[in-house]
């Protein structure tokens, strides 16, 4: 006895159809997800980046401190670099770049920094205050050095 199949047992696999169907709602979610990663990206870089110059500036109060000799906090904006040197700049004690060497990514334009050298004394107090801004996309963090070596993010 012949039995022929149904219509459902001899379907195999997607159709056309379904198959540009999810490929059109997995671009839609791509389209709509992918601003808000790039968002989330760049808060990211930027919170990394000012708690690396928040450490930066911390370790180089308590290397004037050890050392008990006066350091200089110098930012080269060609670099993109901060850089904690002795004082005559031969000796260099630490270095950060926030270019694209460093892995935080960013340009000459999202970075700011007032003035570009600090003198840290080894008595814990500093010739001037410092300030870092970064912006990146309309997220801003703005690193805040008093002379007495206090750092703030805001």
């Amino acid at each position: 006895m012949y039995c022929p199949p149904s219509p459902l047992a001899a379907r195999r696999g997607f159709s056309l159809i379904e198959v540009l169907l999810v490929l059109t709602l997995i671009g839609i979610a791509a389209a709509v997800s992918l601003p808000k990663v790039s968002r989330i990206t760049s808060q990211n870089r930027i919170q990394r980046a000012a708690q690396a110059l928040q450490l930066e500036v911390q370790q180089a109060y308590a290397i004037s401190g050890r050392n008990r000799a006066p350091i200089r906090i110098a930012w080269n904006s060609t670099t993109l670099q901060v850089q904690t040197t002795n004082l005559a700049g031969t000796t260099i004690y630490r270095r950060l770049s926030l270019g694209a060497g460093g892995g935080y990514g960013l340009i000459a334009s999202e970075i700011s920094v007032v003035p570009t050298t600090l003198t840290v004394f080894p008595n814990g107090l500093a010739n001037d205050t410092l300030v870092f801004s970064l912006s990146r996309n309309g997220y801003s963090r703005r690193i805040w050095v008093s002379k007495s070596g206090m750092v703030r993010v805001q």
